[in-house]
């Protein structure tokens, strides 16, 4: 009797288990072979986006200092992990990266690293390597983020990441590249929220007007710059870094606009948020200084072009935001990854001296 019974309630297990596991199996290939990794993607984002979720394709990562010029990945230790001190701390942000899309697979901890390490190796070896004391009064923090999706969108995690980890009692000083000054503009404007921990944002060759190289009309006047440029710019973070002639200082440029950064450009202005950035531009004094070809290419159709400085990508007007800074900073024959402290020899001049130039500005700041 209890035997029948014993084995009636194990076929009973069995099957529970067994449709559990069977639609688990169903869902797995239901994923794999149906659902595109946009739309994981896009789902995840709609769930970060009303803060049901962390962003899984941004973190925030605390830099612990080595002894190795060749940085490893445990040297990233997620700031959930990371121990805080009292010291000053530096968030740096990396900018566009165009081989990414929406389409890629959520990102792991090992691509994160790496987009950190392509932009800011070289800064990060000065801080380990102690140049101007810098590791002796700062922490070094690391933000990444996809950067295929809006800048709006990834503004908003960038300040939601913020908030959650930084108290109002910490000293917060943002060092933004490229796209990443326009994301750190997103996530200090007033639609989405003050973060009075941030005392100022330093901006290297950030394209706060834009840049000719994402403007449709401009790409559309070279055969070869529009079938690249449609690849470069054919997502919404990359469109969004489009020129526009709106701003003080703008040259002109035929059929360019950006509603995006006009509208953000005319909220700082309402609110008189740009007293807390300086802006760095890179200023290419001929179209033969850059360590790369495609900036000194750059640089000759910028320069045919109207704009005669640049960094080979952006304007320096634009990266120096028509001047409406706390204060504006150019750096000679810089192009524009040399503006992230990235040169072919570490200890080239003009990649230890810009790292000092920042520094010294975080330190003499007012606020």
């Amino acid at each position: 009797m209890f035997r029948v019974r014993r084995n009636i309630l194990s076929y009973f297990v069995f099957l529970i288990i067994g449709v559990f596991v069977f639609q688990s199996c169903v869902y797995d290939f239901y994923r794999k072979e149906f659902v595109s990794e946009e739309r994981v993607n896009n789902a995840a984002l709609f769930l970060a986006w009303f803060g049901l979720l962390s962003n899984p394709n941004q973190k925030l990562f605390g830099f612990s200092s080595g002894y190795s010029r060749n940085l490893s990945d445990l040297q990233f230790i997620g700031s959930e992990l990371f121990p805080k001190s009292s010291k000053k701390k530096i968030v740096l942000i990396h900018g566009w990266n165009p081989a990414e899309r929406d389409a890629d697979p959520i990102t792991g901890d090992e691509k994160k690293i790496q987009n950190i390490k392509n932009t800011f190796s070289n800064g990060l070896i000065h801080f380990q390597e102690g140049r101007d004391s810098a590791n002796s009064e700062f922490d070094f923090y690391l933000y990444t983020y996809r950067t295929s999706n809006s800048i709006l969108v990834n503004g908003r995690q960038f300040h939601s990441t913020l908030r959650g980890y930084f108290a109002d009692t910490d000293q917060v000083y943002i060092v933004a590249h490229s796209m990443g000054g326009l994301v750190t503009r997103v996530a200090l404007s007033t639609e989405v929220g003050v973060l009075p921990f941030v005392r100022l944002v330093v901006t290297l060759g950030s394209p706060q007007f834009g840049s000719p190289f994402a403007t449709s009309s401009f790409l559309a006047s070279n055969p070869f710059l529009n079938d690249l440029g449609n690849y470069l710019v054919g997502t919404q973070g990359g469109s969004e870094l489009a020129y526009t002639n709106n701003g003080t200082g703008q040259t002109s440029l035929s059929g360019a606009e950006n509603l995006v950064l006009d509208t953000l450009n005319q909220s700082f202005l309402d609110a008189n948020l740009n007293s807390k950035f300086i802006s760095f531009a890179g200023v290419m004094s001929s179209c033969t200084v850059a360590e790369t070809f495609y900036y000194n290419s750059g640089c000759n159709i910028l320069s045919n072009a109207g704009f005669t400085q640049s960094d080979g990508i952006v304007p320096a007007n634009s990266a120096r935001l028509g001047n409406l800074t706390y204060k504006q900073i150019n750096v000679a024959d810089c192009d524009h990854s040399m503006m992230a402290f990235q040169t072919t020899n570490i200890d080239d001049t003009k990649s230890r001296n810009l790292f000092t130039q920042v520094i010294t500005e975080i330190r003499n700041s007012p606020y």
